[in-house]
């Protein structure tokens, strides 16, 4: 005899079970539905510009870049080409000194005064032009003070130098420049002038003969002259060695071609030397003569 159930169990039984596979059965595929298509060709994008910008630097105590040291592997054609034997400053500094050596030694004359010497005599003009050795110290016109030094001219400028055989003629200019020519005139020893009657400003200064002792005189100036042109032409030559020294110590020529130009540069020295002491010897010569 089976037992009785109850009826909502009964109802609950007999409801339709849904079709939910068992943990134990095997899971079958699903057809799943396919992806959305994805387009073959790729949006248009527009073209953009290639760019460089300056890298960000890190900002702060950062030390400052030093200068890269100068490249001295460059062929010495695209240097500065420098030339041992560029003598063109030692040989214009000769000639000056030779020039200027002429020049003084025409000036001296066995007689001591020439035009040439009378007319190179500063003059001293304006205040300090009174009596006394031309040198503006002289005393004033209104008391025993010194006077304020004036304008230094030479006399040829203030006044015309003519030689006339043994005597030599001053024209002076202008009325107020006959006191400071005549103090001027004061400074040369054994010297005398005489004045025009009817021109006060024309001089006629008297040569002194020739004697024993201003032939003396003379050589001796010749001599001293000759010694001023032998100092500038040391200094020429010490010049020229500086700059070979410089090229020696910059290493910018071989040495053989430095101990070539110092032997040339010894040469024109003693060249040059010996052309001075030829002029003043010949001066002197020229003095014996009268």
């Amino acid at each position: 005899m089976r037992a009785k159930l109850p009826t909502t169990l009964i109802s609950t039984l007999s409801r339709p079970r849904p079709n939910h596979p068992s943990p134990r059965t095997s899971l079958q595929p699903r057809h799943l539905s396919p992806p959305p298509s994805i387009p073959t060709t790729l949006p248009f994008l527009p073209p953009r510009t290639l760019t460089t910008s300056t890298p960000l630097r890190k900002k702060g105590n950062t030390k400052p870049t030093r200068p890269l040291p100068p490249d001295n592997s460059k062929p010495r054609s695209q240097a500065t080409i420098v030339d041992a034997f560029d003598f063109s400053d030692y040989e214009a500094a000769i000639k000056r000194a030779h020039e200027h050596l002429r020049a003084e030694l025409v000036k001296i004359k066995a007689g001591g005064r020439n035009a040439e010497e009378i007319e190179g005599l500063r003059v001293v003009l304006g205040n300090g032009a009174g009596k006394g050795s031309g040198d503006g110290k002289g005393k004033g016109e209104k008391g025993k003070g010194k006077g304020d030094r004036g304008e230094s001219v030479k006399l040829g400028d203030v006044a015309s130098v003519v030689a006339r055989g043994r005597n030599v003629g001053v024209l002076v200019g202008e009325k107020d420049h006959l006191k400071p020519v005549l103090s001027a005139l004061a400074t040369l020893p054994s010297l005398t002038y005489t004045t025009s009657p009817t021109d006060p400003l024309t001089l006629t200064i008297a040569v002194p003969p020739v004697t024993a002792e201003s032939r003396e005189v003379a050589k001796k100036q010749a001599g001293k002259k000759g010694e001023e042109a032998l100092f500038a032409l040391r200094e020429a030559r010490g010049a020229q060695r500086k700059r070979h020294r410089g090229m020696e110590l910059g290493n910018l020529v071989v040495p053989d071609e430095l101990r070539r130009a110092g032997r040339e540069v010894e040469r024109m020295s003693e060249g040059a030397a010996g052309e001075a002491r030829g002029l003043v010897e010949g001066c002197r010569r020229g003095l014996e003569g009268g």
